[in-house]
């Protein structure tokens, strides 16, 4: 039952709704959000999945690369729907969990706490990976814990004072112009494409396995469990930093997202064709690191690892901030939504306690994967979010498809059309199957270690 309009608005930002952009060119100026948002994607299992997919199964897999981020942009656009169409002036999707069931809110702000910390160590890894092996791999055995300091106090001091969000458009637009320069001197140093065999990779075919993930896991892994990512929600709070909260902002909204994740398509592809070209057929598999330097290393020489490494180090200075800042967001919305104590403060970032969760918890606590002996960058990025992600994966996905299809939640000229219902069905549908994938090969992972 739709329950009325209490707490709705709970998760406003205090930020004004700002103008209407008008014409191709202000729409270009608005662009950020989507970028920011497709660049905290690129390390939690696109960067790490398109590496491993390409090097243990050629192209094989690619389709799954095409089906990932066409589910994730429908997804996250039908979430974005949402906050800026919803019949209730709600805010937040998280507003909208709640009219669905009252208990979504807490759900997601622990779950949310849990993931955030998970991603957040595998984000601050790759950032101390990065500097550690750029600088010759000082500080020996706690050289990633020293380099990870400096990450974490950078971050702390820029999420915490003046335009947070305007850091991380930067940083996001630098980052995916180096990390693309990078993977395109790789190919053009390969020089060489096997455009057959990546045409055969775009049909639906599983290989047979061939390294430490069997092909299915890996193709559930590089699909991002088809557009279910808890990472997903975080773009609402990315738009209400522009201001973005009306039905008119839908066009500059969807601009901004196609736009952001046209470089992620892009940096994933030549990282799988160069993976592909170099550790394919050669006996070489990866399941670390130090495998993804080696086939830098195979496609561009003694200056390969340094092109990842940069590429890594940039990471820290994009994705970490702003999952740090998104999901410390979305734990106190739900946080709010779910008890009483959001009816104390205008917005999430006015809780005394956001700024002490958001550094403590998302910022510092990821340092303990820098210390000796703490698990490979791998198998944090694949194994970590799988879990969260089997509990999240069925809320977020139908959820999605039952508030933006009913005219209980939705203004009724922005209820799904029957073609956008039915396309979120079948995304829920894979994702299903996915969530089943998943916990199969937990399972079986888990009894291979036991």
């Amino acid at each position: 039952m739709t329950m009325p309009d209490d707490k709705g608005t709970a998760a406003l930002t205090g930020l004004p709704q700002r103008a209407v952009p008008q014409g191709f060119g202000a729409q270009l100026r608005g662009f950020g959000p989507g970028l920011v948002l497709a660049m905290t994607f690129l390390g939690t299992g696109d960067l790490i999945s398109s590496s491993i997919s390409g090097a243990n199964y050629g192209y094989a897999l690619m389709w799954t690369l095409i089906v990932a981020l066409g589910a994730r942009y429908f997804t996250i656009s039908s979430i974005a729907k949402y906050k800026l169409q919803n019949r209730f002036g709600d805010h937040s999707l998280m507003a909208g969990f709640r009219r669905v069931w009252r208990g979504f809110p807490m759900f997601f702000a622990i779950t949310m706490l849990a993931y955030g910390m998970i991603v957040q160590a595998a984000f601050l890894r790759a950032g101390t990976v990065g500097l550690f092996e750029l600088t010759g791999r000082s500080g020996g055995e706690w050289g990633h814990f020293w380099w990870g300091v400096p990450i974490v106090l950078a971050t702390a001091v820029a999420l915490t004072r003046g335009s947070a969000f305007r850091f991380l458009e930067w940083s996001a637009r630098l980052a995916s112009i180096v990390i693309i320069g990078a993977f395109l001197f790789a190919l053009v140093s390969i020089g060489h494409v096997d455009w057959s065999a990546l045409l055969r990779g775009l049909t639906f075919d599983i290989p047979p396995d061939n390294g430490p993930f069997d092909a299915l896991f890996i193709a559930v892994a590089t699909i991002g469990t088809i557009g279910g990512s808890a990472a997903n929600l975080l773009y609402p709070y990315f738009m209400a930093e522009r201001g973005w909260d009306s039905p008119e902002h839908r066009p500059a909204q969807r601009f901004d997202l196609i736009s952001g994740m046209l470089p992620l398509l892009l940096i994933n592809l030549m990282i799988w064709v160069v993976a592909a070209e170099t550790i394919r057929g050669t006996g070489v598999t990866i399941s670390n690191e130090a495998g993804l330097a080696k086939m830098m290393t195979m496609a561009v020489g003694p200056a390969g690892p340094s092109l990842l490494w940069i590429a890594f180090a940039l990471k820290a200075f994009t994705s970490f901030p702003a999952q740090a800042h998104g999901f410390a967001r979305l734990t106190f919305d739900g946080l709010h939504l779910g008890t009483r104590r959001g009816e104390h403060f205008e917005g999430v970032t006015a809780d005394p306690w956001f700024n002490r969760v958001m550094i403590g918890c998302f910022i510092i606590v990821p340092l303990l994967v820098t210390v000796p002996g703490a698990p490979d960058l791998v198998h944090i990025s694949v194994f970590g979010t799988s879990v969260v992600t089997a509990l999240t994966l069925p809320p977020i996905l139908i959820g999605v498809l039952l508030m933006t299809s009913s005219r209980r939640f939705m203004l009724d000229a922005h209820v799904n059309r029957w073609w956008e219902t039915l396309i979120l069905l079948v995304i829920a549908a894979i994702g299903t199957w996915s969530l089943y994938a998943i916990l199969t090969n937990l399972s079986d992972a888990i009894a291979r270690v036991a």
